[in-house]
């Protein structure tokens, strides 16, 4: 009777969860067959740590080293093994999407064998990325749609650097690419001397928002207006202006995220405190005598930029705001 309690009520909170998420425009289920989040257990039940053992190391934002590192994703921990314990868990697509980028050569990325997804039925197009992955399925190749639910591949710990069995997991990733012209940054750049094997669709190109954040909002009804309405609601930690006339493929790849309505003379981006763009604006009000490339911080919230890692801007000795390299580099690959 307790059993067959505990399943009633199991359903109950993944149809819930379920029909929270479709206010998303899109069914959206968890990418392994763990239950621990639908369940409602602690994050330490299905976040894989690092060998530090931190519990939260497997989660998003400065995490690791203290603080000092950043992790893009969430590490989603196996919940069975082989004998030799290697995970047996596949791993499925999130949301009903398009295959966009298969990486089957491990060696090749620190994702090691990866898919990315791209979402365009949902009012923000989005991709989902899954990394480390032991096998890719057969059936996957760019282009090709799947459903939620469809089997992408098995679990692992693949990557161009080693993971120990113990640590093997899922690194699943939600967020925004920042340019359709990564390929030109990319080999004007004098830092990289390994091929960019993976087009727009590599980890540079690619900023992220919080997997489990998402997904817990979306669960408790917190969601209202999609991946918009997310996006809209995550705190700005500073708007740089940059003077240019030129239109970012990312207002056109997301006009939901963009305003039209100022000056054509340049941007107002609003940007999380790691470099994740929410909104594109318009100039209202520019400046007499800018100059076309000029860039500067018109608004900042100091309480989100008082990071270890991935500071775009930062507040100087006598109160004024710098920008760091961080920041230039990205808008040199929004502006490639």
């Amino acid at each position: 009777m307790l059993y067959a309690r505990a399943i009633i009520r199991l359903h109950i909170i993944v149809c819930i969860f379920l029909f929270a998420l479709q206010r998303a425009h899109s069914d959206i289920v968890w990418p392994t067959p763990s239950k621990a989040f639908a369940e409602g257990r602690p994050a330490t039940e299905f976040l894989q740590p690092t060998v530090s053992g931190n519990p939260m190391s497997g989660a998003f934002g400065d995490v690791r080293n203290n603080g000092w590192r950043f992790h893009e994703g969430i590490d989603i921990k196996p919940v069975s093994r082989s004998r030799r314990g290697e995970p047996l868990d596949d791993v499925s697509a999130a949301i009903d999407g398009k295959v966009a980028m298969v990486n089957r050569v491990a060696g090749n990325s620190g994702y090691g064998r990866y898919v990315v997804l791209t979402h365009p039925s949902n009012d923000v197009e989005i991709y989902t990325l899954y990394a480390h992955l032991a096998e890719i399925d057969g059936n996957i190749s760019i282009g090709s749609k799947v459903s939620a639910g469809t089997r992408l591949g098995k679990m692992g710990r693949s990557a161009n650097y080693r993971i120990a069995r113990a640590q093997a997991h899922l690194h699943f990733e939600m967020g925004l690419m920042l340019s359709d012209k990564f390929d030109k940054w990319y080999s004007e750049s004098r830092r990289f001397k390994q091929k960019n094997f993976f087009g727009n669709y590599n980890g540079i190109n690619l900023v992220g928002f919080d997997p489990l954040d998402f997904y817990t909002k979306a669960r408790d009804g917190k969601i209202n207006d999609g991946f918009k309405g997310y996006l809209s609601s995550l705190p700005v930690a500073f708007v740089a202006r940059i003077y240019t006339r030129r239109t970012p493929d990312f207002v056109k790849k997301y006009p939901k995220l963009a305003s039209l309505s100022g000056e054509k003379c340049g941007w107002d981006i609003s940007f999380t405190w790691y470099g994740l763009p929410v909104k594109f604006e318009r100039i209202q009000n520019p400046r007499p005598g800018a100059r076309e490339g000029d860039v500067e911080i018109v608004k900042y919230n100091p309480a989100e930029l008082n990071r270890k890692c991935r500071r775009m801007v930062e507040i100087n000795k006598k109160g004024g705001i710098v920008i760091r390299d961080e920041l230039k580099d990205q808008l040199k690959r929004i502006f490639p």
